[in-house]
C-alpha cells in the first residue's frame, strides 16, 4: 500500500490559474484535492495526516459533553471491563439497583471497641467460645486498614 504521507503542490488549472493540490492515500483510498490558497492547501493536508495516524492507532476524534476526566475515566472502565461478557450498562444498572450508602460510619477501632463491649455483656458464651472470640478480638486490632 502506498504510504499515507500527503504532499502539497502547485498546480495549473487548464483555465491557467494557479490552484494548490493536496495528494495522498488514506485506508487505500487515492486522495486528491485542489484548493485556491496553499494554507487551504496545507490544513487538509494536516487534517488528513491526523485522519490516518489515528486510523493506524486505533484512536479517533469525538465531539463529547465529557469532561476531558470523565473521558479518561470512561476509558478507564472499558478496559476493567474488556474481558467480561456483559457490557458497562450492565454493571452500572447493578450497582445503581443494589448498592446502598451505608447508614453509619464506624473507624476500625470504634468498631473493636463496640464489638469487645458487646462480647463482654454476653454471660451466656461457653468458655471455649469466649476463647476463640477474645482470639478474633485480638487477630482484628492487629489488622491493617484505616483506624
Amino acid at each position: 500500500m502506498p504510504d499515507t504521507a500527503f504532499d502539497v503542490t502547485r498546480y495549473e488549472n487548464r483555465n491557467g490559474v494557479t490552484s494548490w493540490r493536496v495528494a495522498g492515500w488514506l485506508h487505500g483510498f487515492r486522495i486528491r484535492k485542489n484548493f485556491k490558497s496553499r494554507e487551504e492547501a496545507a490544513a487538509e493536508a494536516a487534517t488528513l495526516e491526523i485522519k490516518a495516524l489515528q486510523a493506524t492507532s486505533g484512536l479517533r476524534s469525538l465531539a463529547t459533553t465529557l469532561t476531558d476526566e470523565q473521558a479518561r475515566e470512561a476509558e478507564a472502565a472499558f478496559r476493567r471491563l474488556a474481558d467480561k461478557p456483559r457490557p458497562l450498562s450492565f454493571y452500572l444498572d447493578f450497582a445503581l439497583a443494589n448498592y446502598r450508602q451505608p447508614e453509619n460510619q464506624k473507624s476500625r477501632s470504634d468498631a473493636i471497641t463496640d464489638y469487645k463491649r458487646s462480647k463482654s455483656y454476653e454471660g451466656s458464651i461457653r468458655r471455649d467460645r469466649l476463647h476463640l472470640i477474645r482470639g478474633d478480638r485480638l487477630h482484628i486490632g492487629r489488622g491493617s486498614g484505616p483506624t
